[in-house]
């Protein structure tokens, strides 16, 4: 016997066969191995997203310090400017400056209003964005505002002796309100410039952990990276050695070795198809023997299936040959039949025979063009058609412009006659309007429709010679319903009087008919109730 090592292949690493030994199938490993890989993408990803979370934190802190250094900035500006417009009150002023400045509000001291209005305005915004409760402005801006409501007196006071004209009174009394807004100015300015101080430190410590958190990230794909690796490799190695394992194997079977044993470590799939392909070889050793039994069982299985092929194209051609002249449902009938020429032998039989003939046809043909009568023709075959099918009846053949129907062969019919008649009012309704499309040369040489029915005996069987036969029925009944269809007019259906006896329509005597080859005195009925023609046509 020949063993797995003749296979000549090396055997896998330690990791790859401690994975192949784990007992669970290759689905569940695979699955594991895709899932501890997910985790480990999701887990970078999640921690690219916390560090790219603190760095936008950062970033609006940064942007909202930024905010506050401007607010505080803008309101050290707006103290220096009030300040200035105090110094102001020291400097000589007279009646022509007052002049030029354009009054009162052109004073110093109106300024100075102005301008505190504006600081307490702006101040008030600061409050609302910077100053609620808790954030770190808080403290700060209240007391600017506080320091800002205690000198509002003060200022009034400036106002009231600047309007009475006591420029000096108002300089003395500016000395009182300087050293606050001193004091407000530097608050302002420190603020502003811790505010700079933490935003510098908080940029230093941004790009500190900006870097360390690439590092980390870096080294986070990295050690991704390499478990990755090393599942992939675990698991396409504990994989794909025992595959390659089985192909060898497999390839000395099909080269005819059948005493070839295979082993491998795994505890799954792979490892019961290894056992699979080693009882498959012990099998095969045991079947090779047979071969050549069973090959002339295959050759005897092979005559009879020929055979039956045979049968079976014959089946099919003679289903084809049937469904040329027979509705679907009889072909259908007959081929199921254990003797097709039992349903279709020579005998005779009572049925019920419709002929159809288009009029004014051959005034028609005379004027129109060869495409039109044509296509009139298949218009008339193409509307027939369908209708003989759903009443069931036989299409005899084709008559150029006229058709002949049996009903009640090859297969007997318990309502031949009452189905022929619905066939022919079916026509005369559905023949008129396909036909109306259809003139030539002038009115007269439209399209209507003349139809007989007759029901009696007749001579059914198949006429014609090897390789084209037709089924057929002559004999009374044809020959009467034939002649019927040739006295019928336009619109007209002449039944004869076996056939009215069967039926339950409304019918109205006609002739007596002196029908060629019949006779003399021959009686009918007319099927009442069919469209009226539109115009006598030429027959």
């Amino acid at each position: 016997m020949t063993h797995d090592r003749s296979i000549g292949l090396e055997r896998p690493p330690i990791v790859a066969l401690s994975v192949a030994r784990i007992a669970l199938s290759v689905r569940v490993k695979l699955l594991a191995a895709f899932l501890g890989i997910t985790c480990l993408l999701v887990g970078l990803a999640l921690f690219g997203l916390f560090a790219l979370h603190q760095a936008n934190q950062r970033t609006e802190v940064m942007a909202r310090d930024q905010e506050r250094i401007a607010f505080f900035s803008d309101t050290y500006g707006t103290i220096s400017n009030l300040n200035g417009h105090v110094l102001a009150l020291f400097v000589p002023q007279n009646s022509l400056d007052l002049a030029q400045r354009g009054g009162f509000f052109g004073t110093p001291t109106a300024s100075i209003f102005h301008v505190a209005t504006e600081l307490e305005r702006n101040l008030a915004i600061g409050a609302r964005k910077f100053g609620q409760p808790g954030m770190p402005d808080e403290k700060a801006i209240a007391r600017l505002r506080s320091d800002l409501r205690a000198l509002e007196p003060a200022l009034l006071e400036l106002r009231r002796l600047s309007g009475a004209g006591e420029l000096a009174a108002a300089a003395n009394y500016g000395i009182q309100v300087f050293e606050p807004l001193q004091a407000m100015q530097r608050e302002a300015y420190t603020i502003a410039q811790g505010i700079e101080k933490e935003m510098r430190d908080l940029a230093t410590t941004t790009t500190q952990a900006y870097l360390t958190s690439r590092q980390n990230i870096i080294a986070a794909a990295f050690v991704a990276i390499g478990v990755a690796l090393l599942l992939g490799y675990s698991i396409s190695t504990a994989l794909l050695w025992p595959i390659e394992r089985i192909h060898a194997a497999l390839s000395k079977l099909s080269r005819g070795t059948f005493d070839t044993r295979i082993t491998v470590p795994n505890r799954d799939e792979l490892g019961e198809l290894a056992s699979h392909v080693n009882q498959t070889s012990e099998k095969l050793g045991a079947l090779y023997e047979q071969v050549e039994l069973q090959k002339a069982q295959l050759s005897d299985w092979n005559a009879a299936l020929e055979t039956r092929v045979a049968k079976q194209i014959e089946e099919i051609e003679r289903t084809n040959r049937l469904k040329r002249f027979l509705p679907p449902q009889v072909a259908a009938m007959i081929v199921g039949a254990t003797d097709e020429a039992d349903v279709l032998r020579t005998r005779k039989a009572d049925i019920t025979v419709l002929f159809a003939d288009l009029r004014g046809f051959t005034a028609f043909a005379a004027a129109a063009n060869p495409d039109q009568v044509v296509a009139a023709l298949n218009s008339f075959h193409g509307t027939c058609g369908p209708l003989v099918e759903a009443c069931g009846g036989t299409l005899e053949r084709f008559l150029g412009d006229g058709l002949m129907v049996l009903f009640g062969a090859p297969v007997p019919l318990d309502d031949a006659a009452q189905r022929a008649v619905d066939l022919a009012q079916k026509m005369q309704v559905d023949v008129r309007q396909a036909m109306s499309l259809f003139k030539a040369g002038s009115a007269e040489h439209g399209l209507g429709l003349g139809i007989g029915v007759a029901t009696g005996a007749a001579t059914l069987g198949r006429i014609g010679f090897e390789g084209r036969q037709d089924y057929s029925a002559i004999g009374p009944a044809p020959n009467l319903a034939a002649r019927l269809c040739e006295i019928a007019k336009d619109g007209q259906v002449l039944v004869s009087s076996a056939t009215a006896w069967q039926v339950q329509s409304d019918m109205v005597p006609a002739g007596p008919f002196d029908l060629k080859g019949i006779g003399a005195s021959v009686g009918a009925f007319e099927l009442a109730n069919t469209p009226e023609p539109q115009g006598a046509l030429p027959m």
